[in-house]
C-alpha cells in the first residue's frame, strides 16, 4: 500500500514541476533582432526589439518604416 502511495505522490510531483516549468521555458524564447534593432541599439541603447520588429525604449517606439513614437505622450 505504501508503494503505491508513493508512486501516486512521485507522479504528482513530477507532474506539478512539469506544469512550473512550461511558462518559464515559453518565456525564455528570443526576441528577433533586425538589422533595423541592432542600427537603433548603437543610437539608443537600452531598448529590446519587438516581435513586430520595432525597437522600444522606456521613452521611444521605433518603427521599421521611420516612425517614431514617443512613449510619454503617444506622440
Amino acid at each position: 500500500m505504501n508503494r503505491i502511495f508513493f508512486s501516486v505522490a512521485a507522479l504528482s510531483l513530477v507532474m506539478s514541476s512539469a506544469l512550473v516549468l512550461a511558462p518559464a521555458n515559453a518565456q525564455a524564447q528570443p526576441k528577433p533582432d533586425t538589422e533595423f534593432c541592432a542600427k537603433m541599439r548603437a543610437k539608443d541603447p537600452g531598448g529590446i526589439c519587438t516581435a513586430k520588429g520595432e525597437y522600444v525604449t522606456p521613452e521611444k517606439v521605433y518603427k521599421p518604416d521611420g516612425t517614431v513614437i514617443n512613449r510619454s505622450t503617444g506622440d
